[in-house]
């Protein structure tokens, strides 16, 4: 998998990508993702005992879940459709010892655990990936697993001699495309958030007020008629979107957190108020969210010909999906 993402990234990155890391510990300052322990000169015998000794961390039963909003470095041949129709009905399972592709190839597994660096080979593509991983709703973390064959004589083909784990999900690359499997049954079928686009942090009022911001939901959520949206990248396990309700010069936006499809917050963050004479306003909320999940809410009020902040608020979605205070 390493092979394709070297040369998917070749009209991406610069021909000096793999400088010495050494001399540009600059590179490995990134306020999001720390890349710290490595454990990838780990015999194989170790590896075998670790597998062994660790079968709580056994996953099977790994299923199709999205593919990447866009591909990686436009160099795809095959449509979004034809590559979902390719993996849709797929069953990966990791056992004790072997990795079983559906009807595909079965090899004899070892495992390792890398840093993003250690395993991309340089900072400025870790960081690369890190922001590609968000940009779909996933955090690549301190830590990637690679499970490849025992025996490299008896590999499976691109795409499946080597499979990476990262934040809970398995992932390959195929046709330029992210591939992404989550464990337990078949969440395309019945996850109607799977393919939903994600906007990235910050959220200004210039952004929202642009056009072309708002997407549409396939579903509901949390009974609310609306369907435009904007999604938010996870925080863990946690869904975050910002559904939009526009109704001419009314709008009103609430947030919604969800983890297991249930929710836990629902909260108005923006809102207007209709005036004393139609088509007018006479008061609203806007809201900003910064790149830690904090919410700063201002609610102006009309004085004369203009608008003047009534009171602001600020609060942070936590790792639970709840709120708190920020003073």
């Amino acid at each position: 998998m390493k092979r394709i993402l070297g040369i998917t990234l070749l009209s991406l990155l610069f021909a000096n990508c793999k400088e010495n890391l050494n001399t540009d510990k600059n590179l490995f300052d990134y306020p999001s993702t720390e890349y710290t322990k490595d454990s990838s000169n780990k015999t194989v015998e170790e590896n075998k005992e670790e597998i062994s000794n660790n079968n709580d961390k056994n996953i099977n039963a790994w299923t199709f879940y999205k593919i990447s909003e866009n591909s990686i470095s436009e160099t795809q041949k095959e449509t979004k459709d034809e590559v979902i129709n390719k993996f849709k009905n797929l069953k990966i399972d990791i056992g004790e010892k072997n990795v079983t592709v559906g009807n595909i190839c079965t090899f004899e597994f070892y495992k390792s655990v890398k840093t993003p660096i250690r395993y991309y080979e340089n900072a400025k593509t870790a960081k690369l990936y890190e922001s590609i991983f968000l940009k779909n709703g996933f955090k690549l973390g301190n830590e990637i697993t690679v499970y490849q064959s025992l025996y490299p004589e008896k590999a499976c083909e691109i795409p499946w001699d080597e499979l990476i784990i990262i934040d809970n999900s398995l992932v390959i690359v195929y046709d330029d495309y992210l591939v992404f499997f989550k464990k337990g049954s078949s969440p395309n079928k019945n996850d109607c958030f799977s393919n939903t686009k994600i906007t990235n942090l910050p959220i200004t009022t210039s952004l929202i007020n642009g056009n072309n911001v708002w997407n549409e939901l396939d579903c509901n959520i949390s009974d609310l008629k609306t369907r435009d949206y904007l999604r938010l990248p996870d925080i863990k396990d946690v869904k975050v979107f910002i559904i939009a309700d526009f109704n001419f010069d009314d709008f009103r936006y609430t947030l919604v957190t969800l983890k297991n499809d249930k929710i836990i917050t629902k909260k108005d963050v923006g809102f207007a108020k209709e005036g004393d004479k139609p088509n007018t306003v006479s008061e609203f909320t806007e809201f900003e969210v910064e790149k830690d999940y904090v919410f700063t809410l201002n609610t102006k009020t009309k004085k004369g010909d203009n608008f003047k902040i009534l009171k602001s608020e600020m609060f942070k979605i936590k790792d639970d999906g709840l709120i708190e205070v920020v003073k």
